[in-house]
């Protein structure tokens, strides 16, 4: 099974984890808006940092449904 994960999906992730990021941290007020402008200039949709940010989720997301596929089949039945 392949899952892939659109432009717009990243997108919205990234903007909830750094929002959460910017609330939770402790941040003084300067940091907070310094890194969601961050966000919202350097990954934009169609950005090449974005495009990469997409690429590389959906490459380690491939990677761990791989080897969570093969320690299934690896999985001893004696063991349950």
């Amino acid at each position: 099974m392949e899952v892939r994960f659109t432009d717009d999906e990243i997108a919205e992730a990234l903007t909830v984890v750094v929002n959460r990021m910017a609330d939770n941290a402790g941040l003084s007020d300067k940091d907070r808006a310094m890194l969601k402008r961050w966000r919202s200039s350097k990954m934009k949709l169609g950005s090449d940092d974005m495009q990469e940010l997409v690429g590389k989720v959906n490459e380690d997301f491939a990677k761990m449904m791989q080897r969570r596929e093969r320690s299934a089949i690896q999985k001893h039945d004696w063991n349950d």
